[in-house]
């Protein structure tokens, strides 16, 4: 196992760090994967190295973090603790004081190393994760750039106007809206496609939304389509309604094949709307001899080994049964109960 692991994080091309492919490695005609999803690999990569965010190094600029201004010591009600209180104040500010200066000489820091030479270990790593057709493509557009005189931020610069691709905005929309749900796809396969378009489209913050009205419209059921559309709901709540009805259809067609016979079995007890007590069904009647015992019996045979409706309608039989006394009322289903239970398991 620890083979195969350090086997999958080995360097892929010329790459500097172990698992992240390289952009562009081979001499093709067009890079393995665009500039913008490259880009969500490399970060976390090399946040996972150095222990920083890349891109804070840009957005953020070089400063200094320096220590609050500490609190002083009140001075006290006389002279003599004020003399003493002044003093200690006055070493305390020498002592931010100085910290502040100390600070501020050794200049901005990231993760413990100084700024500039945090920006230069990423210039470095990206450079060489180019790979050997990236770094081609890169300095015939950019031939004098020299890399350890170039910001991160004009490095950054460059690398997007050299690999950044010029996409046909309009193409994307046609294709995006032409998009229908293929017979072997299933909603959440659909569902992600439509997404994935969307965020080429340059559709801002309607994406999620435009992607869930495309998928209500497109999907190939009717039923399914029409329960979307009977309330509003979000894109999230689109899916998960979609995907927990395609489940119950598939669990449904689980158990048809499987020949799965649910069996109705007959209900003796319901409780009446308007008085809210619980009166016998015209099953029960089917069943009734007009015997308590004999009654037992033929719910006995009819519940087999659902003990708890059985319990139910025994204390159904035992309230209604005017030869049982009060305490024979609350511990005949119980003794009927163990008998059917014992009579099961014989």
């Amino acid at each position: 196992m620890a083979q195969s692991t350090a086997k999958n994080l080995q360097p892929v091309g010329n790459s500097p760090i172990p698992g992240l492919p390289c952009f562009w490695e081979a001499h093709t005609a067009k890079a393995p994967m665009t500039w913008k999803e490259w880009l969500r690999i490399l970060q976390p990569a090399i946040y996972a190295r150095e222990g920083y965010d890349p891109m804070m190094l840009i957005r953020r600029g070089p400063s200094v973090v320096l220590p609050a201004e500490p609190r002083k010591y009140p001075r006290g009600d006389t002279p003599e603790v004020a003399e003493v209180m002044d003093k200690k104040n006055k070493k305390l500010m020498e002592a931010w004081e100085n910290e502040c200066f100390r600070l501020k000489a050794r200049g901005p820091m990231v993760n413990g190393l100084p700024w500039t030479e945090a920006c230069d270990r990423v210039k470095s790593i990206i450079y060489m994760a180019l790979g050997t057709t990236g770094r081609l493509r890169f300095h015939q557009k950019y031939p004098r750039d020299e890399l350890h005189t170039t910001s991160l931020e004009d490095f950054f610069k460059y690398l997007e106007e050299t690999f950044k691709e010029v996409r046909n905005v309009t193409l994307d929309r046609i294709n995006l809206f032409s998009r229908n749900h293929q017979p072997t796809e299933t909603m959440e396969e659909f569902y992600g496609e439509l997404l994935q378009m969307a965020t080429r489209c340059d559709l801002g913050t309607e994406e999620k939304s435009i992607a869930r009205d495309l998928f209500i419209w497109k999907v190939r059921n009717d039923e399914i389509r029409r329960k979307l559309c009977e309330e509003v709901v979000t894109p999230n709540k689109a899916l998960e309604m979609a995907r927990n009805w395609e489940l119950g259809r598939q669990t449904a067609a689980a158990v048809s094949s499987a020949g799965v016979v649910v069996k109705d079995e007959p209900t003796f007890l319901t409780t009446d709307l308007k008085s809210g007590q619980i009166i016998p069904t015209a099953e029960y009647a089917q069943y009734n001899t007009g015997s308590y015992l004999q009654d037992i019996q033929c719910f006995a045979e009819v519940h087999n080994d659902d003990y708890e409706s059985f319990y139910v309608t025994l204390k159904h039989l035992s309230i209604n049964c005017e030869g049982l006394s009060g305490i024979q009322r609350s511990f005949e289903p119980l003794k009927h109960l163990a008998l059917l239970w014992r009579n099961t398991r014989n």
